[in-house]
């Protein structure tokens, strides 16, 4: 599955609409090979993937100094050197942090949000739980 592209408001839902495919194709799997069991020989299942292609450093600042940085090798590097002394930098910065809604995410004690904390997993389905 590809989703491509720059624009957040088209990639987005493009990218909701591939993993809904990816999740159908997942259980597809799923219930053929139950359906099946375990055959000697059988075939192994190839599970979906997802291919995301949009610009390097898409999302962060477009330009540092009149230097384009989102999508050239700049975005690569540190994109906002000199943060403490530079204050058009550290403007940059912040604007550029706060795009993505932390107070959304997190409370004021700095702990993720309940909304944050419901998709989680607990037990035995967490990633470090898994052999």
């Amino acid at each position: 599955l590809y989703v491509s592209g720059s624009d957040p408001a088209l990639v987005h839902p493009a990218m909701a609409r591939a993993m809904d495919q990816a999740l159908d194709r997942i259980h597809a799997i799923q219930q053929e090979a139950r359906a099946a069991g375990t055959e000697p020989g059988a075939e192994r299942a190839r599970w979906p993937m997802i291919v995301l292609r949009t610009p390097k450093g898409w999302t962060g600042p477009e330009t540092v100094d009149g230097q384009p940085v989102e999508g050239t090798w700049r975005a690569h590097q540190v994109p906002l050197a000199g943060v403490r002394e530079n204050p058009e930098h550290l403007k940059q910065l912040e604007s550029w942090m706060r795009s993505y809604r932390p107070e959304e995410l997190f409370g004021a004690e700095g702990r993720p949000a309940p909304t944050v904390l419901a998709c989680v997993p607990e037990g035995e389905r967490r990633l470090g739980a898994s052999p």
